[in-house]
């Protein structure tokens, strides 16, 4: 699409000229959300630009408290500079280690930009510097005029004169002042989708009707000679392969009218039903998403039958059509069920149980969540599982089912006792802990409520009460 490949290839241009021009000291580049990680992989592909003579270090941990990330950042180029050792000895490029800063160790920026001092002495023929890509994955809202005073403290540093800088920045302009006070000697690019060109796009690619036939052969390709009317049919080609038979395509797992124009059918369906959704006309939306899962069901495509469904399921309910909702729902989970896919089938009972939760339907809601555990269980999706099992105690609770509420947290504990501390803390255990504790302190049974209140202190901190006692 236009509205992605037009500011990947301003940005191109932009990275190009800074590999050329080792005058400019910093590139930085403004990335929406959907573009940000083409364009770091963009901007990290220019260490292989034919005119660059510098080592790239990349960096995408977070700017946030408690010590903005410096430390992992050390650690990091650390390591990058000893694969950079062997990437480049097969070129008989012999980069020496990388020294550790002499003097008082530093803390925070400054360690950074101390162990960046001692690349120049590690470097050999032809590299002359380095170029440091900065492209955090969030920039804590409280700590933005942090991450400009120490970038900008890093970039204009007189001690790293070998070093230039490419920052990516989603989550605002911090550092437009930096570039600004460079001057020349700053690139600023913007990176970002265009909304009207997105638009044009989805416009251009869901232009398609509902009755469109499916082609039940590969479209002839036409060409233009130089002066001849339009669509002039190309000559035969000699010695060209014959196209696969159904069979053929059967036997290699794909569908015969996918490859023959069903699968360019069903993309134009459903991109055009995104892009009705989003004009406000769900009713066009409804039909067109609706002849796509149809689609998928004539191409022998359950799986992605399924996931059109639910995709369904979600125009209907923004429809406010909650009972035809539900019928997709439960025809997406019967297909689900029926053909094994266990994680699908999951997705189905989630939605309905939300359903059931919006319609103040307690008991129901945690029937539909408990299904999605056991469901979730077999598609072994641990996380999930536990999720599915917490929200089903609460509900349970809710429609004042104690019995079978504590039933639910059981098995979330039952599952969760299996992972690693660092997973364990991660998932909803802390809640169902706690849930567990406050249930068991109103039946007056303090000693078990207070374990669990210490279980879920442990949890969050990431302990393991096993390894602990056996440590101590």
């Amino acid at each position: 699409m236009e509205s992605i490949a037009a500011p990947l290839r301003r940005l191109h241009g932009e990275g190009t000229w800074f590999a050329r021009a080792s005058e400019i000291k910093l590139l930085y580049v403004r990335a929406d959300a959907t573009l940000r990680a083409s364009a770091v992989e963009l901007l990290g592909n220019l260490e292989h630009h034919s005119d660059n003579r510098a080592v790239f270090f990349r960096f995408d941990d977070p700017f946030a408290e408690p010590e903005r990330g410096w430390p992992d950042r050390v650690q990091r180029l650390q390591d990058q500079f000893a694969e950079k050792i062997e990437a480049v000895a097969p070129a008989d490029i012999r980069l020496a280690p990388l020294g550790r800063p002499a003097g008082t160790p530093q803390v925070g920026a400054a360690a950074f930009g101390a162990w960046l001092m001692e690349i120049p002495a590690a470097l050999a023929t032809p590299l002359t510097g380095a170029v440091v890509v900065l492209a955090p994955t969030r920039v804590a809202p409280d700590q933005e005029a942090f991450f400009r005073q120490e970038i900008a403290a890093l970039v204009t540093s007189p001690r790293l004169p070998h070093v230039r800088w490419i920052v990516v920045e989603t989550d605002g302009g911090a550092l437009n002042p930096i570039a600004e006070r460079l001057g020349p000697a700053a690139l600023t690019c913007i990176c970002a989708v265009d909304e009207k060109q997105q638009q044009d796009d989805l416009a251009a690619a869901g232009a398609a009707s509902v009755a469109d036939p499916i082609p039940e052969s590969q479209p002839v390709l036409r060409w233009r000679a130089p002066g001849a009317m339009p669509d002039v049919a190309p000559p035969p080609r000699r010695n060209l392969p014959a196209l696969p038979s159904d069979e053929a395509l059967e036997a290699a797992g794909l569908s015969p009218k996918f490859v023959k124009g069903g699968g360019e059918a069903l993309k134009r369906l459903v991109l055009g039903g995104a892009l009705a959704m989003r004009r406000g006309k769900s009713v066009d939306a409804i039909t067109l998403q609706s002849r796509a899962a149809e689609l998928c069901a004539e191409m022998e495509m359950p799986r992605e039958q399924i996931l059109n469904l639910h995709v369904l399921g979600g125009y209907v309910i923004a429809a406010g059509l909650r009972a035809k909702a539900r019928e997709v729902y439960v025809k997406a989970g019967m297909l689900a069920s029926g053909g094994e896919h266990h994680d699908l089938a999951a997705q189905s009972e989630l939605a309905l149980g939300m359903m059931d939760t919006i319609e103040k339907r307690p008991a129901e809601a945690a029937a539909h969540y408990s299904a999605a555990g056991r469901l979730a269980e077999t598609a072994k999706i641990e996380a999930l599982a536990i999720e599915c099992w917490r929200m089903a105690g609460q509900l349970a609770l809710a429609a004042r089912l104690e019995g079978p509420a504590v039933e639910c947290w059981k098995r979330a504990f039952e599952l969760i006792e299996p992972l690693e501390p660092d997973v364990r803390k991660l998932t909803g255990a802390p809640e169902v802990a706690r849930a567990l504790a406050a249930l068991f302190r109103k039946r007056g049974q303090v000693a078990q409520a207070e374990s669990l209140e210490r279980r879920s202190v442990e949890i969050e901190a990431g302990i393991d009460p096993d390894a602990a006692r056996s440590a101590s």
